[in-house]
This record gives structure tokens, C-alpha cells and sequence, in this order.
């Protein structure tokens, strides 16, 4: 069985800036596992700038910072699987794992950096009919439609989100051509401290409201939105629907290790973000929840040196 010094389960943000910090600290062994098809993770989809101060010195965009990761990664000989969904980790910390290349394989690593981040809810996830229509998606999966694929999820768009990432997708969309029919706001303080994002866009946010009714046929062609303070109901027309669901941290794979999680299922460390498993620590959206995603990167390389310095001191 091969083994590791270090395993950084993840190969985005947290993970990549991880495994660069610990190969910086001498730890030579290091290998990430990822199951998408290229490292950088949603890194990859960000295309405004705000990103890799730490790394850096300066802000660029996510795809700019995944890059810079990415070279100095290889140039410091880290090692990495794509394609590669990790099965489980027993508590003698052995990760099982699958992929195309290799089937089903075992490695033992000294310490392990869980950098899996945040899954997106599914649709399912709301109390609307939404499996009637086409033209209704995730924040996560219209962002990556957008700026991966090159499509539009439709031309004239109600948004429903609660985030900064709900705006800067908003003024995307606006951006490449589609129309912002409504900007459903469904924060619980208002996002009066991001409104700069879509300064000089004639998006129109509207507060205290639910989509209640989808009508089409086929396709989604209306919303009917519903006042909270007053049950007004409202119709607006419409041909894509994006919905901001939420995420849930990525933490099945730790069954087996009895791993201690706090009421949102993330899981709990130490000041040095090291879990209730001895040499396991954990980073990014995966402990700090989803709202760290523009600072996952240098949360990643910090702990990537304090797993660096557990593995000095207990298995060098």
C-alpha cells in the first residue's frame, strides 16, 4: 500500500493553497485528490477579481489564482489524482478511493487535510413545484453554465438569493445580455453592504418576498411572488428561475471515523483547525461554511503549514 505524509482531500482553493504551503514547509510527500476533471475548484468559475491577496500580494480574478496555484503546486512536486472520488478514510487514516485509471485503490497517509468543501443543495430542497419545468437552476449550476459553458440559463431571469455571490451572478448575467426581472432579496439584514456590485445596473431587488407558483408549459413562462408582510401576491413574467438553496459541508466520507461535528455538520477543530481525529485537520467552506468562499484560499494555507508542523513533530 503506498502512503503519504500528507493526503488534501479537495483540490480547489483551500485544498491547492494546503498542499503549497505544506511543500513550502518541507514536507515532501504530498498528494491531493480531487474528483473533477482539473484542480482550482469553484476558483474556476470566479472570473471577477477579489481573490489571492495572501498568495499574491495582489487581488485577481479565480481563475488567475487557480493557476498561480496550480504552477507552483507542480514546481514544488506535489502529486495529485484527478477524476478520483474518495470512498472513505478509516480511523487508522487509510483512504479508499475510485477512479477510471486505477479502480478501486488504498493508500495510508501520516496526516490528512480535508478541503472537500460544501455540496449544493438540490432543487428538491424548497417547497415549490419546480419538477414541472425546464428553465429552473441552482446559483452553483447556472454560474458554472455561464461562465464554463458559455450559456445563458435564459434571457429574462428572476433571481432569488441571499449572498454577495447572488449579486455578482445577477450583474453577470446582465452583463452577457439577459434581463434581471426581479432580484428576490431573501436575506435576513438586507444586502445594502454589497449593493456597489451592481451599482449603474438596473437590477430591481425586491424584499420580503417568496416565490409561492410556477406557470408554463413545458418551460417555465411566470413566477407568482407573494408579499410577506401583507400576502400581496404578484406575477412576473419570466423564462429561467435561479435559485440560491444553500450547501451542506461534504463530510460522508468520514463516517467511519466517528468524526465530532457541530450542529451544521461541519467539523469541529482546534485553533489550529485540527479535528477531534488526531492529524486530521480541516479547511475552507468544509469548516468555516459557505460564506468563507472568498477567503477559503488562505484559510487553506495556514492550516497547510499547521499540518506540516504536526507531521515534523510527530512522524519526521
Amino acid at each position: 500500500m503506498l502512503q503519504y505524509d500528507l493526503v488534501i482531500v479537495g483540490g480547489g482553493a483551500s485544498g491547492l493553497s494546503a498542499g503549497v504551503s505544506a511543500l513550502r514547509n518541507g514536507i515532501k510527500n504530498v498528494l491531493i485528490l480531487d474528483r473533477n476533471n482539473e484542480l482550482g475548484g469553484n476558483l474556476n468559475i470566479f472570473i471577477h477579481n477579489g481573490f489571492g491577496r495572501y498568495f499574491l500580494g495582489t487581488e485577481v480574478t479565480g481563475p488567475e489564482l487557480s493557476s498561480e496555484l496550480i504552477r507552483e503546486y507542480r514546481a514544488l512536486k506535489g502529486s495529485f489524482k484527478l477524476n478520483t472520488e474518495l470512498l472513505e478514510i478509516s480511523k487508522n487514516k487509510v483512504l479508499t478511493y475510485v477512479n477510471p485509471e486505477e479502480g478501486i485503490q488504498e493508500i495510508k497517509a501520516s496526516s490528512i487535510i480535508l478541503a472537500s468543501g460544501c455540496r449544493e443543495k438540490f432543487t428538491g430542497n424548497i417547497n415549490i413545484p419546480i419538477h414541472r419545468y425546464t428553465g429552473i437552476f441552482t446559483l452553483l449550476s447556472a454560474h458554472k453554465l455561464v461562465n464554463l459553458q458559455g450559456y445563458l440559463p435564459g434571457k429574462k431571469v428572476v433571481v432569488v438569493g441571499n449572498n454577495k455571490w447572488s449579486l455578482i451572478f445577477a450583474r453577470r448575467l446582465e452583463i452577457e445580455g439577459a434581463e434581471i426581472q426581479a432580484f428576490l432579496d431573501t436575506s435576513k439584514n438586507g444586502l445594502e453592504e454589497y449593493l456597489d456590485i451592481i451599482e449603474g445596473f438596473n437590477i430591481n431587488i425586491i424584499k420580503k418576498h417568496r416565490v409561492i407558483e410556477l406557470y408554463g408549459n413545458e418551460r417555465i413562462k411566470s413566477v407568482d411572488i407573494r408579499n410577506l408582510e401583507d400576502n400581496t401576491v404578484k406575477n412576473i413574467e419570466c423564462d429561467s428561475l435561479v435559485l440560491k438553496i444553500g450547501y451542506y459541508p461534504e463530510t460522508f466520507l468520514i463516517r467511519k471515523v466517528n468524526m465530532i461535528l457541530d450542529d451544521k455538520g461541519h467539523p469541529v477543530v482546534n485553533k489550529d483547525f485540527q479535528t477531534s481525529e488526531k492529524g486530521i485537520f480541516a479547511t475552507g467552506t468544509l469548516v468555516l461554511g459557505e460564506e468563507s468562499v472568498f477567503s477559503s484560499g488562505e484559510n487553506g494555507y495556514i492550516v497547510g503549514k499547521n499540518a506540516s508542523e504536526y507531521i515534523k513533530k510527530y512522524i519526521y
